[in-house]
């Protein structure tokens, strides 16, 4: 058996090991870094069998590999990095050693570039940019590794702020092209998925030179607990990961209908109540929706660090607890939160406010620790009672429900749909997850409201008018579906809500 053979049956040897690890659940940490060992020790290896380190040749990890977290399909990116010219035998050579890696089935991802020519790319192609912060050297001349190394931390290869931009508008392009809350979600590129934690990191590399997530809480940019419910996510996302590659026999980063059920029961999840995959399915969701938020506080705050004030926001008094800078509602201490009620009048100043989008994230980290917090629902407190009964009264009260849905707070005040959030739907006539779907039902009632669109939907645009209560339509629009949380058993929202507040609502 030639010397290729064997390196393909050790690698296959090494995933059942990896395999038999993860069902007696040992740390996905250890298993992406094991598999990383693995592979390093096989190229640096066959580098050396071929005589490739007789050459002006730098060997160097990068893109995922370079981070040194490896799932068992995982793409192989490396950046063979010579000085000037290349002679025919290191030419020859490079190519066994290519050849030989696609023999032992290794998905290889190459580039051969010189310093020169790898450092004009970086600067302008973002993407080559992130590879190369990411670089590890593996084998070969190790001085190359150091001059790039060295190169791409210089202010004249990306600044802070060009970085972060790029790196922001490449997500809000991926954003665009799925939703988070799709029922086969591709886990890497999704909203919330790895890649919107990878961002962070990703910034964080370039505006402070930090290696690893646990770095930003050095530099006041992320709290302890903050980093434990990232790398929580990240751990989930990752174990997902894993079983979905082994299950699919590839690098498969989609989660198909074909394959759900087999990923769910290799992580473990077994019928009860719940179908297994509907269990695994509503962590996937609940955990994007984490990331997400995550996401969208850091990224706003690594903004302010990399582009400054150079245009000051507007600034604008609501009350004596907040103020709207710019488009966001930001509160004006700490523990505004602390009296509950406030949580709910937070979206309700939203809903009078018509130049509000966004929450400022000060204040968004002031009432993620206020919503984790809560021993109670929301809904017991009167005062929130009687905030969320005017945001349903308000004209824009869809957009408040719409940022308290996609903050939590919806679910903190209604226990009902915290049930139904990710909740799975196994039919032909649903896109989207019950919550998400729910959601997407008043933004379209809201729609019916907007004067733009009387051409597209003319009956609707009269009739949403005329309603004398428009809130008992988007009460009935959050409760249409909800049955669906307690297994699909028919129940009436009323028996769901407190009596004061079904009465005020007659």
């Amino acid at each position: 058996m030639n010397t290729a053979l064997l390196a393909k049956q050790a690698l296959i040897e090494q995933n059942q090991a990896l395999l038999a690890r993860f069902q007696a659940k040992a740390p996905i940490v250890e298993l992406v870094l094991q598999r990383c060992q693995f592979v390093d020790s096989l190229v640096k290896h066959v580098w050396a069998q071929l005589g490739l380190n007789r050459f002006d040749i730098a060997l160097i990890a990068v893109g995922g590999y370079g981070r040194g977290e490896l799932h068992p399909h995982s793409d192989i990116d490396l950046l063979f990095l010579y000085d000037n010219s290349l002679c025919a035998d290191a030419e020859n050579a490079l190519s066994q050693f290519i050849a030989f890696l696609w023999d032992a089935n290794l998905e290889i991802g190459h580039s051969v570039r010189t310093l020169e020519d790898t450092l004009s790319l970086g600067r302008i192609d973002v993407t080559i940019a992130t590879n190369l912060l990411e670089a590890r050297f593996l084998t070969g001349t190790e001085s190359l590794f150091d001059r790039l190394y060295d190169a791409i931390r210089q202010g004249d290869f990306w600044t802070s702020s060009d970085f972060f931009i790029a790196k922001r508008d490449e997500q809000n392009a991926r954003h665009a092209r799925a939703s988070a809350f799709d029922l086969e979600p591709n886990i890497k590129s999704c909203p919330g998925g790895l890649r919107d934690i990878q961002t962070i990191a990703w910034v964080a590399m370039r505006h402070f030179g930090a290696a690893r997530l646990e770095e930003l809480v050095q530099y006041d940019f992320l709290e302890p607990a903050e980093l434990e419910e990232l790398l929580e996510c990240q751990s989930f996302l990752w174990t997902l990961r894993f079983a979905l590659h082994m299950t699919a026999g590839r690098d498969e980063n989609r989660l198909l209908f074909d394959v759900q059920r087999q990923v769910a029961e290799l992580m473990g999840y077994q019928d009860a109540t719940q179908l297994a995959v509907e269990q695994m399915m509503k962590r996937y969701y609940r955990t994007v929706r984490r990331v997400m938020e995550l996401n969208e506080m850091l990224l706003q705050l690594f903004k302010r660090a990399t582009l400054g004030q150079t245009k000051a926001l507007e600034i604008q008094s609501i009350d004596k607890h907040y103020q709207r800078r710019g488009t966001f509602i930001e509160a004006l201490s700490d523990d505004v939160f602390d009296s509950s009620e406030e949580i709910i009048r937070l979206f309700l100043l939203v809903a009078k406010n018509s130049n509000i989008k966004s929450i400022y994230a000060p204040t968004l980290r002031s009432l993620r620790r206020a919503r984790r917090a809560q021993t109670q629902a929301l809904q017991e407190n009167p005062l929130c009672r009687q905030a969320f009964m005017e945001i349903l009264r308000h004209p824009r009260g869809i957009v408040a429900l719409s940022l308290m849905h996609k903050h939590g707070v919806l679910s903190a005040y209604l226990p009902a749909w915290r049930n139904i959030e990710g909740q799975m739907q196994f039919d032909l006539f649903h896109a989207y997850t019950v919550d998400e779907h729910t959601h997407r039902l008043l933004l379209n009632i809201e729609r019916f409201s907007q004067a733009e669109q009387k051409e597209e939907f003319p009956l609707g645009s009269v009739l949403i008018n005329q309603l004398p209560k428009k809130g008992l339509l988007v009460l009935g629009a959050i409760f249409h579906d909800i049955a669906k949380g307690r297994g699909g058993i028919i129940v009436s929202w009323a028996a769901l809500m407190p009596s004061p507040f079904v009465n005020s609502m007659a």
